[in-house]
C-alpha cells in the first residue's frame, strides 16, 4: 500500500508541477478548450489574471505532494473546478479531470488520519502554554 501511495503521489505531482509551471515558463502550448464555452472560460480566466492563481495553486500543490510538505492541506486546496461540463463528459479534458480527481481522492484517503481530528463531534481546544506532553495526552474529541 505504501508503494501505491508513493506512485500516486509521483503521478499527481509530476502532473501538477509542469501544468502549473507552464503558465509562468511556457513548456508546451496552453490548451484553450475545444468548445466555445470552455474557450470563453479559459480566455476569461486569462484576462482576469485568475488563471495565474489557478496555475500557482497547481504548482504549489504538486511540489507539496511530491515533497510531503503540508501534503494533506495542498490536496484539499487543489480540489478545484474542472471544465468537464463545458467540454463534455466524453472529452479528453474530462478524462484528465477525472484522473486528477481520482488521484486527489486516493491521496486524501491515504492522509485520512490528518483529517480525522477536523471531524471530531466535540473537540476540546488546546490551552495556550500547555506543555507538549499535556497536549499529546489530551484525547481528541473528548
Amino acid at each position: 500500500m505504501k508503494y501505491a501511495v508513493w506512485f500516486v503521489r509521483l503521478v499527481f505531482g509530476a502532473w501538477m508541477v509542469p501544468a502549473g509551471l507552464n503558465h509562468f515558463y511556457p513548456l508546451f502550448p496552453q490548451p484553450m478548450g475545444t468548445k466555445p464555452l470552455s474557450h470563453e472560460l479559459v480566455v476569461a480566466l486569462l484576462n482576469s489574471h485568475l488563471f495565474g492563481v489557478v496555475k500557482a495553486v497547481e504548482l504549489i500543490a504538486g511540489i507539496c505532494v511530491l515533497t510531503g510538505f503540508y501534503a494533506p492541506l495542498a490536496l484539499v486546496i487543489c480540489m478545484f473546478y474542472w471544465d468537464t461540463p463545458l467540454e463534455g463528459w466524453g472529452s479528453r479534458a474530462s478524462l484528465f479531470g477525472e484522473a486528477a480527481l481520482l488521484c486527489n481522492c486516493l491521496l486524501c484517503l491515504a492522509y485520512i488520519k490528518s483529517y480525522r481530528l477536523m471531524f471530531a463531534l466535540r473537540a476540546k481546544p488546546r490551552t495556550f502554554g500547555a506543555s507538549d506532553a499535556q497536549a499529546a495526552s489530551q484525547p481528541a474529541g473528548v
